[in-house]
């Protein structure tokens, strides 16, 4: 995972920040703003814009630091933040890495081979702080990715199940300790996501190896950057409570 620090003192330049991440949850964690669709007054204008990179970024950027699973090298925070029969897991564009998770049983994997994200936060220039502008810093992305892999137990996921998506608009409150260092309670917004997605639905009790392989080259602020991040998990047999 390769992050971009705001420019300029504390959270008053943008967060850039351009992140490969790998595997996550539909459901929106509690204390997370909503995702809604802002682009358009029209259902038809909106239905384009899907809310997957948006509920991944507010489960991912409202998890402290410290035990933050975007940065983690091992797994062992993997299970920070999930809730529901729906799990993101983070990925990493530092790697490659090998990540260890146990998940429940019944648990549908959402994830992201190559993605990004571009907010506005308080004192931006009005004019970099538009859903225009914020769409115009992701929109390399989709052009530039190439390579995508993904393989569940040594089988390769059809092409077909890489899914490209832009996400709705969204905001992001930073909690206490978060990765950029902000004050608590920092509104990232507007802010959106584009990126490729996969769904895996539940595996079967047991070991199984999922490793997300991407590439993106594109300009800045998206930049070039690669993914190889592999997950060793094991999926227990009945549900935790």
């Amino acid at each position: 995972m390769r992050t971009t620090r705001p420019h300029g003192p504390g959270p008053r330049g943008r967060l850039r920040v351009v992140l490969a991440l790998v595997l996550l949850v539909l459901v929106a964690p509690a204390g997370a703003a909503t995702a809604t669709a802002t682009d358009g007054g029209h259902h038809g204008h909106a239905a384009r814009y899907g809310t997957t990179g948006a509920r991944f970024w507010q489960w991912g950027l409202t998890q402290p630091a410290a035990t933050s699973p975007l940065f983690d090298t091992t797994g062992a925070f993997c299970d920070e933040g999930q809730r529901g029969r729906t799990w993101f897991l983070a990925g990493y564009t530092g790697g490659p890495i090998t990540r260890t998770c146990t998940v429940p049983a019944g648990t549908t994997l959402v994830f992201p081979v190559v993605n990004a994200f571009y907010g506005a936060t308080p004192g931006d220039p009005p004019e970099q702080s538009t859903v225009a502008f914020v769409r115009e810093q992701v929109a390399g992305l989709r052009a530039g990715a190439h390579d995508l892999r993904v393989t569940v137990d040594g089988t390769a996921l059809p092409a077909s199940r890489i899914r490209y998506e832009d996400s709705v608009v969204f905001s992001v409150t930073l909690p206490d300790g978060n990765v950029f260092g902000a004050p608590a309670g920092t509104v990232v917004s507007p802010t959106v996501d584009a990126g490729y997605y996969v769904t895996l639905r539940p595996l079967r009790p047991g070991a199984h190896t999922v490793r997300i392989e991407g590439a993106v080259d594109a300009a800045p602020p998206v930049g070039s950057f690669s993914v190889d991040v592999t997950y060793v998990l094991t999926v227990l047999r009945g549900h935790r409570h």
